[in-house]
């Protein structure tokens, strides 16, 4: 910021760029919960992000963004720079606003490594109408999260792949990304966090997609508790592969991906409360596939998946939980579309005195637009 604004006024203005986007629409939820009692809520719900962008050099570039999110539910209203979210863990609350980017980026030209530092978007979803990541996915549906870091990229090491670090800052009231309790980072060992991941960078025949990611969180996990001082290393890992065909001659196409993670260090059954005798289950998979351009411009996807109680990096799928998903996307134009959505979550470990499991049944329909 520094930078940008050292620069001349009549330089800095034209060298500006600006933009943003809007996504909103109605949601509705019904929840049954182990004791089988059941409640709904519904809601007009959008966030608006508005970015400021420039060159400042042939190799450094410097981004902003203010995003928000707005409910017809909301408590007041709050704007705020910090280093955690009004959710800790979740990202921002209805009504919230801040900075979710604002960063520089180095590029020298034929170098074969880029780093950004600052506040950053980063995310690895799984491709499809319905995307979703089981690990690192900043900002999905309409929430805002970040990281506070550095990304750094090389893709000189391996000949057709990009290898990711990204070296994360976590305050101690709580991560900007999502983290699942008993995550918790009011250990000072647990500032940094590092992820390191390999992306290919070139098809390989149909398939689309290769990114294998490895998480380390030291002293951010807490196997009996928050309450409790006990504090242990949080690891895992992530692999996603995609694929794509055509489908007859119209244009149309398919496109289906797998992914699966595993956290090698999981919490007690007994802390999440799913009745599980000892360390809890680390495994998670998702399997997406989609069609595009049934008609043009209309698109339909579905996903499936799992994850074990001590999976704890998803905001698409929460932890002891088993998701069932379909959606419908109308784009009208490249910076326009529409999407409808259907999804089931059920609990899949309940303690023995339990009713049942907890289900949750919603829908959304919302507009997405680039401006």
């Amino acid at each position: 910021m520094l930078l940008a604004l050292a620069l001349p006024a009549a330089q800095a203005a034209e060298g500006w760029q600006y933009g943003g986007d809007i996504r909103g629409g109605y949601f509705a939820l019904d929840h049954t919960a182990r004791d089988g009692g059941e409640t709904d809520s519904d809601e007009f719900k959008f966030r608006l992000r508005l970015s400021a962008d420039r060159q400042l050099t042939d190799t450094l570039s410097f981004r902003a963004r203010l995003a928000g999110i707005y409910s017809t539910e909301q408590d007041g209203s709050s704007v705020y720079l910090r280093g955690y979210p009004s959710r800790p863990g979740s990202g921002l609350a209805a009504g919230d606003a801040t900075l979710d980017e604002l960063y520089v980026h180095y590029a020298p030209a034929d170098a074969g490594w880029t780093l950004r530092v600052g506040r950053m978007q980063t995310k690895f979803e799984l491709p499809g109408v319905a995307s979703k990541g089981l690990d690192r996915n900043d900002s999905p549906n309409v929430d805002v999260t970040w990281t506070d870091g550095l990304h750094l990229t090389q893709s000189t090491w391996l000949d057709g792949w990009t290898t990711h670090f990204i070296l994360q800052h976590n305050h101690h009231k709580g991560a900007s990304v999502t983290a699942r309790s008993p995550l918790d980072f009011s250990d000072s060992g647990s500032r940094l966090s590092l992820f390191a991941g390999l992306e290919a960078t070139k098809d390989l025949g149909a398939v689309i997609q290769r990114v294998i990611g490895f998480t380390y969180m030291p002293d951010a996990l807490a196997p009996a508790g928050i309450v409790q001082a006990v504090r242990e290393d949080y690891t895992a890992l992530d692999a996603k592969l995609a694929a794509a065909w055509p489908v007859g001659n119209s244009g149309r196409k398919l496109v289906a991906g797998i992914e699966a993670a595993y956290a090698f260090n999981t919490p007690s059954g007994a802390t999440v409360g799913t009745g599980e005798a000892g360390d809890t289950d680390g495994l998670a998979w998702q399997i997406a596939a989609s069609i595009y351009d049934i008609r043009p411009g209309h698109h339909l996807g579905i996903v499936t998946g799992e994850s074990g109680a001590g999976w704890l990096l998803s905001p698409d799928f929460r932890n002891n939980d088993r998701l069932h998903e379909i959606r419908y996307q109308w784009k009208f134009s490249s910076d326009w579309s529409m999407e409808a959505r259907y999804r089931i979550r059920e609990e899949r470990r309940i303690p023995a005195d339990a009713e049942g499991a907890r289900e949750d049944r919603d829908i959304y329909i919302r507009l997405t637009g680039k401006f």
